[in-house]
């Protein structure tokens, strides 16, 4: 059984865009389109991938996203179009929006101790979901 993988950010920067990709693709077309320095770090990257049994080889050196073997890896983020972004990064912006809307419209018709209380619960509503973005992006890595 493989152990889970550590993915860095341009380790995971290349699998999402493979997952996207959806076909096969070779070393210097991924050095292209996500801009890295070299095709020897795209290489390191895509044996780091091919150990951990998330991407697999074509007999031509192509390489391709396994279809569902990184459904863990990804099963708290959400697609939005080319974007693969955390789940709880759209629920932070959310929340975020809202606390500044409230807090905005508390200013102009004046504070009251029940204004206060949503405001506090807002902003920790706001601190947990930015919290647990962070804590997911960095559960990536490790």
């Amino acid at each position: 059984m493989k152990s889970k993988p550590k993915l860095t950010e341009t380790t995971l920067k290349i699998y999402t865009y493979m997952v996207l990709k959806r076909g096969w693709i070779g070393v210097r077309e991924l050095q292209r389109e996500l801009k890295i320095s070299s095709p020897g770090l795209v290489s390191y990257h895509l044996t780091k991938l091919l150990e951990a049994g998330l991407v697999e080889r074509s007999q031509d050196g192509k390489y391709r996203a396994k279809p569902g073997a990184g459904a863990e890896i990804l099963k708290g983020f959400i697609r939005l179009g080319r974007l693969i972004i955390p789940r709880y990064a759209f629920y932070a912006s959310f929340l975020t929006t809202l606390t500044c809307s409230y807090i905005y419209l508390l200013l102009r018709e004046g504070l009251t101790p029940a204004g206060l209380l949503g405001i506090f619960i807002t902003l920790l509503a706001s601190a947990i979901t930015v919290y647990e973005t962070i804590r997911m992006i960095h559960e990536v890595g490790k």
